[in-house]
């Protein structure tokens, strides 16, 4: 199944210690309701729990992060931004494992920066992955969260099928690295709730920015 969406596209270059290295973004705004059908929270929760370190040692991990359908209730749009970096693009690295260490670094923290200047206080922002806004977390501490109000989940932590979602709005699929075989591309995939208009708009700017 293809949403029907508006999609944007851009291309963009990250300066970094090395040079500048390219990527790209993608972003659609959807219906918030339209994702509830990628959503098995029982499911995503069985798969962290067998093959997650984080499983109940954060307080944005399962089983203690809510389900979409509830995260959501209050919201009818969901922007889904996309930021993708080509391998080929890190040749001066030698190893392979280092190439996506540092693609990651490149693109969780630019769109981390991107959608927590974008997002208004109304606003809901789902993360890359787990809450990194304590370290530790204190759920390690065994001590409530510190920041409850601004602590934010992952589609994955609340149920959504993102390699669904994210073939269906984007047409592209989601690579994963493997020991001995590296993909040739990378993506991190956050998201903005929000009842506000022209959302693409305004993330979209703010992307430009954090070049």
């Amino acid at each position: 199944m293809r949403l029907l969406t508006s999609l944007s596209e851009l291309r963009l270059t990250a300066k970094t210690p090395h040079g500048e290295v390219p990527y790209w973004s993608k972003v659609s705004t959807v219906s918030a309701k339209d994702i509830l059908s990628y959503c098995n929270k029982k499911y995503f929760d069985n798969l962290c729990q067998v093959g997650c370190p984080n499983y109940s040692s954060k307080w944005s991990c399962p089983p203690y992060s809510p389900a979409y359908k509830d995260f959501s209730k209050n919201y009818q749009k969901l922007c889904v931004v996309l930021l993708g970096l080509d391998m080929s693009s890190l040749d001066y690295i030698k190893q392979d494992y280092l190439k996506i260490k540092a693609a990651n670094s490149i693109l969780k923290s630019r769109i981390d920066k991107v959608l927590r200047a974008c997002k208004d206080d109304d606003e809901k922002y789902i993360s890359t992955g787990s809450c990194r806004l304590c370290k530790p977390c204190h759920k390690k501490l065994n001590e409530p969260c510190a920041h409850p109000d601004i602590r934010t989940f992952s589609y994955e932590a609340l149920g959504v099928n993102v390699s669904s979602m994210v073939h269906d709005i984007f047409g592209i699929d989601l690579l994963w690295y493997a020991k001995g075989s590296l993909p040739l591309y990378t993506c991190v995939v956050a998201g903005l709730l929000s009842n506000q208009m022209m959302l693409d708009d305004r993330i979209i700017a703010k992307i430009k920015e954090f070049r």
